[in-house]
């Protein structure tokens, strides 16, 4: 295990531990304190996207554990306190761990540059909408706009990435010999 390693998981430990204390904030302090907590979460967002190593494997399964458990947790919240658009939220949601868990399965695929290109800007519309849910009690708007990029990147990304693998892959040479008879 590397330094590097040992800070990344670290950084994924702060970042899951920030989740719990925007809840309290919200329910035990002032609105602004919740601001703060969330600001915290982009940072360490920031951070680990600045360490990751990009050919290790667990740091890709810790990213996408950090950022279905981060996204998901204050999405749901937000909805549920009223401050968001349920259905949009749970596409969202919905989309959000479809891609993550597709990124997961497919690491050691050599994906196409443009599926790079729209998971890197799954990333910022992902901190953009962190950024948003840091002034969610005050400005709305900024949140549903940072949700519905996160839901378009998503969704492309998990379109090409399903697309890439029934044409890459022969799938459909596998499938039509599963159900073949002997």
């Amino acid at each position: 295990m590397t330094r590097n390693d040992t800070f990344y998981k670290i950084l994924f430990a702060i970042q899951l531990a920030l989740i719990p204390l925007v809840l309290a904030a919200y329910y035990l302090m002032d609105d602004w304190t919740v601001g703060l907590f969330i600001a915290a979460s982009l940072g360490v967002k920031i951070w680990l996207e600045l360490f990751k190593t990009r050919e290790n494997f667990t740091h890709k399964i810790i990213s996408a554990v950090g950022n279905v458990l981060t996204l998901a947790t204050l999405i749901i919240f937000f909805a549920a306190q009223g401050y968001l658009s349920v259905v949009l939220c749970v596409f969202a949601v919905v989309f959000v761990v479809l891609m993550n868990t597709l990124s997961v399965c497919l690491h050691d695929k050599i994906m196409p540059e443009t599926i790079e290109a729209v998971d890197f800007c799954y990333i910022l519309f992902e901190c953009f909408a962190l950024v948003g849910m840091t002034f969610v009690v005050f400005n709305q708007l900024v949140t549903n706009i940072g949700l519905f990029a996160i839901l378009l990147t998503a969704v492309v990304s998990v379109a090409y990435k399903v697309y890439f693998v029934v044409k890459c892959t022969d799938f459909v040479a596998r499938v039509k010999n599963l159900f073949r008879r002997k």
